[in-house]
């Protein structure tokens, strides 16, 4: 639908159990609705453009000391618990550059009450090309 925004707000945690709080990341931006995804009825092929904002909270020291080494240029020092705007700027770690929107062609998928994403790649590859949209669902999501 012409106009829809999303927001994402996770934790990346450092481990495997989410014990180790790593990094906060907001993004926000608009969907792009791009027709139907084969994998089930009702599938949609969905872009995700966060061209509203882009913000990294480190949460661990030794994440905010490797944040420092690889991108101190144009930042604020990072310290954790401090939230620094990466939107539009050079930011190696999560592979951003200058004046491009990250982007990301996922699909979306809704039954029985549950939302479905698009499974990550087990080759490690990112949704960063229509090529690379994802062909597999997820573990679905349960409204609380």
């Amino acid at each position: 639908m012409a106009g829809d925004r999303f927001e994402l707000a996770i934790v990346n945690s450092a481990d495997p159990y989410g014990k180790v709080p790593l990094a906060r990341i907001l993004i926000r931006g608009h969907m792009h609705w791009q027709g139907e995804h084969p994998i089930a009825p009702g599938a949609q092929k969905v872009d995700f453009v966060a061209d509203e904002a882009y913000e990294v909270t480190p949460l661990l020291q030794a994440f905010a000391d490797v944040l420092n080494q690889v991108a101190a240029q144009g930042y604020a020092k990072w310290e954790v618990g401090q939230t620094q705007s990466v939107f539009g700027k050079n930011f190696a770690p999560f592979g951003l550059s200058a004046g491009k929107n990250f982007m990301e062609y996922d699909l979306v998928y809704v039954s029985h009450g549950l939302l479905f994403w698009g499974a990550r790649h087990v080759d490690g590859r990112g949704f960063d090309t229509e090529q690379n949209r994802p062909t597999n669902l997820q573990i679905p999501l349960a409204r609380k």
